[in-house]
Order: structure tokens, then C-alpha cells, then sequence
């Protein structure tokens, strides 16, 4: 006993320190023991994981499959696990993560290949263990303290001693990912077993069969749907690792997002949370059992069709007829009729749909680019002309456009010619107005432009695209108007107000007066003081350019706002676009039901054409590829608003 514990109480705090368990030192010597003497123990556990995730990663998703293919892989698996929107949304949310960059997808995928590995090991880990669980009780009063460990203590802990153990890189994050998300399969695995009916169980011992067989036949399948619900925790918590693992250079999309807090880099940060987030729920709705009553997938369904195509009572004798009790099917019920207002809508969609498709394929442009004049100054002096399809012409507004009108073409067209399609979105009125508002925003959004090019001058083709657009719209408003309803609509009441009123001033402040392009060139601080101060009317041009080149080359990033005089002016038309919305939206308050159903269809084409003039705009400035160059953040916030206003505009056209 030292002089200093003598010299205090017994029970001052300092007397601690001489009392000290070396708990760490412990550790660190089982571990140092560990990797001496075990070494080929640990390359065996180390060895199947490696193998899977060179198969997996390097080899299926990054080299052998081309990006098409794997969004094709994943469309199916939603089909086969849930239904067909399901499987729209994985690959549209694997395509977007693709759309962020090569780099991206390549982490996505290795994000991906990670997760599955994982999710492959706790299955053929979890699963048996689960069920011996169930089984033998003595091993599950041992098995529970060991699970509640992995889940409560933190995955830093035990990330130190793997890291000494078996390294840094893929393999030891998945291993750590392994002892974070093992415990819910094995616990839902045994508790899903455990809550079979004993007497159904005891009922099928009575028919003679074996343990293994009501294992088998009874017990798993009654526990399926916690197994399943198991397995989707067990996903969504493997996925959680994902940040975590890159602290040890685990790769995947947690290692820019480890960079971005590093550096603070949020462009960075933000496009892997994007793909973190599409990863995430495609991932989760894949796992999940549908919340309708039948919960099989299509490829079950099939095979019960398939067994029971004859009644399995009264089995079909060949000579002879069958009498079942199942009733017989009803008649087809018979095609709409085509009213006048019908008829309207759809010759003047067919027609104009005709016009615009047409337009495209025409000039939209001359001697300069009017959209890539923008993006590339050489473009603003280009003799010649161009089309609505051309980089230089109308871009991706002319591709919209077409593919819009030739959908108009085509619900027109069905509308007259397929009677049993009169009753279907795209052969009706709402369809009509919609698509006219969305091909008159287009165009006129084009129109509205502003040249850079002192030589550019419009072609025939942007204005018999708008009169292609107005035709559509006038024969679906005229249908719309015409067209009787028997059903009343939701009615508008104060928060629905309130949360118009709060979209309008997001789409005006952040959507058309917000930034719509970002040059971050070295000339452009330049370029925009000269502009800037020639628009002034500065005395002294010189120097307010330069001092103005000087103040904008500090953050050597250029804005241009929607509502700029020198910029492309587009904020005019976003901003247009949801004043009319909002005007349509608060008409709603009006008591008749027909009117209140009309504004409503109103508000989600209108939505809709903020949104295709939002997407259009970026995909123009994507496809021109200029480095350095880039749509602003208020092209990203008027899709998002207007995909709201759609929503808003959808339901509220519905049968309440």
C-alpha cells in the first residue's frame, strides 16, 4: 500500500488510479496472441468474403454487366419480389445514381456488392441459428446475451480489434457489418418459429410426420413472414454500416461522404447521400411484403394459377363437361361511347400532336446556339441552321417536346380509333389539357430565351411547335370544359390553401428568381463584370469590370439568376407558370363540383410543365457536357415544386 493511499481517505477518488484493471492491455495482448498463433484461421474466415466480393463487385456489377443491364436486373427483381412499380422505381433510382457520375456508379455498385454479401452471410448464419434457437431453449438462454451484446455496444468498439485482426479495406467493414446486423434475422427467425400454433404442430406430428418435415412444411412457412421481416432489417441495417465501414477504407458511397465532412464539401456529400438514400429504398421496398392480401409474388401467383386451371373438385373427364361452382365470367362490358366533347379533345390532340412532332424535325435556330450559346461562346456565332433536336437548337426542349406530342399523337389517335382505350389516362380529357399545357410551356420557354448571339434569329420550327401546343390545349380545355363528372371532388379547406400559398412563393423566390446557371470558368468573372457594367451605364466601364471581375474571381463562380436582364430570362416563365397554378388552385374555393374537378386537372398540368421545363433545362446543359458549367440550383427546385404541384393538382381532381 503506498505513503499517498495512506495519506487519504478511503474513499476519495484518487485512491482509483492505483486500483486500475488494465482492461485495454488485456485486450491488446489477446489480440497480438490472436494474430501470431491463428493467422491461418483468420485468412479462412477471411477467404469466403473476399471470394464473394471479388465476384460480386469487381467482377459481376463493375465489369461484366454494363449499366443498362444492371438496371434491367433490378427492374426485374421488383417485378418478381413486388409488382411492376416497384421495379420501375429501382432502376429509375439506380439510374439516377448513375446520372451523378461513372465514379458514383461504381461506388453504387460497390455499395451494392457490399450489402448483398453481407445480407448473403447473415442469411446462411442467422437463419440456422435461429431456428436451433427455437428448437433448443438451452441454446437460446446462451445464444440471447451474445445478440444483445452486438446490438448494444457500438460497431466503433468492436471496429478496433477487426481492424487488428484482419486489416482495413472491404472484407474487415463487411465483417464488421456482419456482427452489427446478424442479431434481428436470428431474433425474428426464432420468434417466428416459436409463435407457430402448437396445435397445428401437434396435428401434423399426429399424421406420422418427421421433425424434419414439419420444420419444413409446417413451421417455416407459418414463420415466413417474420423471416422475411428478419432479413429486411438486416438489410436496411447493413446499409447503415456503410459510413461507418469507411472510416477503414471500406470504399462504397461512405467514402466521399467521409470526404465531404472532412472538407466540408457539400456537392460531394450531397450526390452520395442521393445515392445512399435511392440505394436505401429501393433496397427496403424490394424486402418488404406487399400491404395488400395477397402478398405472394408475381412468379407464386403464376404457379397457384397455373395449379388450380382446373377445378380441383370436379376434375374435367375428357367426353364430358365439367360442372364447378364457380360462376361463370361476365360479359365484357361494352366500349365507351366517343361524345362530341371526347371527339373534340382528341382530333385536336391528334392534330397537334401531328404539328408538333413534325416541328421538331424543322429549324429551331440560326448562325448561333440560343441554349448552348450559354455554355460554350463559340456557339455564339454559328452560321447555319439547327434543329429541334440538335445540341445546338432546341436540345433536350425539343426532345420533351417531341415525345410529348407524339404521346398527344397517340391519345388522340386511340381515343378515335380503340374504343375500349377511351377510358384510360392517356385517351382523356385530363390527358389532353395536361399535355397542351406542358407542350405551350415548352415552347413558349423556349421562345422566351434570351439570345447571346447578336446574329441569332428563330426558325419556323419553335413557332409551329407553339401552335401545335395551342391546338392541344384548346381541344383539351374545350374537352375538359364539355366533360360531365358523377362524382364530387375533395373539398379545398384552409391547410390546403395555406400549402399553396407556401408553394407559390417556393416556386417564385427559389424557383424563378434563384440561380438557373453556375459558371465557375476562368473567363467568365470577366466576361460578367464587362456585361454588368456595360448594363449599368458606367462612365468609367473599365474599372467597374474590373473591379467586379476582381470581387467574382474570389469565389471564381458566376451566377445567373432566372430573372437576370442578361441571362436566359427562363424564370419569366416559371414564374408565370405558377401564378396561373396558384390562381387555379385558390379558384378551387368555388362550391360548383365540375369547375373545382376542372381546376384541379388545371393545377397538374400545370405542374407538370414547370416540372418538363425544370428537367428539360438541365438535361440541355448535361448533354452539352461543359466542364466547369452547370444549371443552377432553381432549375433542381422548380422539378421538385412542380412535382409537388402535380401531386397537389392529381388528387385534387380525383373522386373525394
Amino acid at each position: 500500500m503506498s505513503a499517498g493511499m495512506l495519506a487519504t481517505p478511503f474513499w476519495d477518488n484518487d485512491n482509483l488510479d492505483a486500483w486500475e484493471i488494465p482492461f485495454g492491455l488485456w485486450i491488446e495482448e489477446i489480440v497480438f496472441w490472436l494474430t501470431t498463433h491463428i493467422k491461418g484461421l483468420l485468412d479462412a474466415v477471411k477467404w469466403p468474403v473476399d471470394k464473394l466480393l471479388e465476384l460480386i463487385i469487381d467482377n459481376l456489377l463493375q465489369t461484366w454487366l454494363p449499366w443498362p443491364v444492371v438496371l434491367l436486373l433490378f427492374f426485374l427483381l421488383g417485378v418478381v419480389t413486388r409488382n411492376i412499380l416497384v421495379g420501375l422505381f429501382s432502376a429509375g433510382g439506380l439510374l439516377v445514381c448513375g446520372l451523378l457520375g461513372d465514379e458514383y456508379w461504381n461506388l453504387t455498385m460497390e455499395t451494392l456488392g457490399m450489402i448483398i454479401v453481407a445480407v448473403i452471410i447473415c442469411t446462411a448464419i442467422g437463419i440456422p441459428l435461429g431456428i436451433l434457437a427455437a428448437r433448443v431453449d438451452v441454446f437460446w438462454s446462451r445464444l440471447r446475451p451474445i445478440l444483445d451484446g452486438m446490438q448494444v455496444i457500438h460497431p466503433f468498439v468492436y471496429l478496433l480489434p477487426i481492424i487488428f485482426l484482419f486489416g482495413v479495406r472491404r472484407t474487415p467493414g463487411v465483417l464488421a457489418t456482419l456482427v452489427f446486423a446478424l442479431p434481428p434475422i436470428v431474433r425474428l427467425t426464432n420468434l417466428g418459429v416459436r409463435q407457430v400454433p402448437p396445435d397445428v404442430v401437434e396435428a401434423a406430428r399426429a399424421f406420422g410426420a418427421t421433425e424434419p418435415r414439419v420444420l419444413r412444411e409446417v413451421q417455416l412457412p407459418l414463420a415466413r413472414p417474420a423471416i422475411m421481416a428478419g432479413l429486411n432489417q438486416t438489410l436496411l441495417l447493413s446499409l447503415s454500416m456503410v459510413g461507418i465501414v469507411a472510416i477503414i477504407a471500406g470504399g462504397g458511397l461512405g467514402k466521399p461522404i467521409l470526404t465531404a465532412l472532412n472538407t466540408a464539401d457539400i456537392p460531394i456529400g450531397a450526390s452520395a447521400g442521393a445515392g445512399l438514400y435511392f440505394v436505401g429504398v429501393l433496397l427496403d421496398r424490394i424486402s418488404q411484403p406487399e400491404d395488400d392480401v395477397d402478398r405472394r409474388s408475381l412468379f407464386a401467383r403464376i404457379r397457384q394459377a397455373w395449379a388450380t386451371r382446373i377445378d380441383p373438385v370436379v376434375p374435367a373427364v375428357p367426353g364430358t363437361v365439367a360442372e364447378t361452382d364457380m360462376p361463370r365470367p361476365a360479359a365484357a362490358p361494352a366500349a365507351p361511347a366517343l361524345t362530341a366533347s371526347h371527339r373534340i379533345g382528341a382530333v385536336a390532340a391528334a392534330v397537334g400532336g401531328l404539328v408538333g412532332g413534325v416541328s421538331v424535325l424543322l429549324v429551331w435556330g440560326n448562325d448561333a446556339g440560343l441554349l448552348s450559346g450559354y455554355a460554350r461562346f463559340d456557339d455564339n456565332d454559328l452560321p447555319g441552321p439547327h434543329s429541334g433536336l440538335d445540341a445546338t437548337g432546341g436540345s433536350w426542349f425539343g426532345i420533351v417536346f417531341g415525345l410529348v406530342a407524339l404521346a398527344a399523337l397517340f391519345g388522340g389517335a386511340s381515343a378515335l380509333f380503340r374504343p375500349r382505350s377511351r377510358d384510360k389516362f392517356v385517351a382523356g380529357a385530363t390527358a389532353f389539357l395536361a399535355s397542351g399545357l406542358v407542350l405551350t410551356a415548352l415552347a413558349g420557354a423556349y421562345l422566351t430565351v434570351a439570345p447571346r448571339g447578336d446574329n441569332y434569329s428563330h426558325g419556323p420550327g419553335p413557332w409551329l411547335a407553339l401552335l401545335g401546343a395551342l391546338i392541344v390545349l384548346g381541344g383539351g380545355a374545350a374537352a375538359a370544359l364539355r366533360s360531365k363528372g358523377d362524382y364530387e371532388t375533395a373539398r379545398v379547406g384552409v391547410r390546403e390553401v395555406l400549402g399553396i400559398i407556401v408553394l407559390a412563393l417556393f416556386l417564385g423566390l427559389a424557383g424563378a428568381s434563384g440561380s438557373w446557371i453556375l459558371d465557375q470558368r476562368s473567363d467568365a468573372a470577366q466576361i460578367a463584370a464587362e456585361l454588368a457594367a456595360e448594363a449599368e451605364g458606367a462612365d468609367q466601364g473599365g474599372l467597374a469590370a474590373e473591379v467586379l471581375a476582381e470581387a467574382m474571381a474570389q469565389t471564381r463562380r458566376v451566377t445567373t439568376r432566372g430573372l437576370d436582364a442578361e441571362g436566359p430570362r427562363i424564370g419569366y416563365m416559371v414564374l408565370a407558370l405558377t401564378v396561373v397554378s396558384t390562381v387555379a388552385a385558390l379558384a378551387r374555393l368555388v362550391r360548383n363540383a365540375a369547375s373545382q374537378r376542372l381546376l384541379g386537372v388545371a393545377v397538374f398540368g400545370l405542374g407538370c410543365a414547370i416540372t418538363a421545363v425544370g428537367l428539360a433545362w438541365i438535361a440541355t446543359f448535361v448533354r452539352l457536357a461543359t466542364p466547369a458549367l452547370s444549371p443552377g440550383a432553381s432549375s433542381f427546385l422548380a422539378v421538385v415544386g412542380g412535382l409537388i404541384l402535380a401531386a397537389r393538382g392529381w388528387r385534387a381532381s380525383q373522386a373525394a
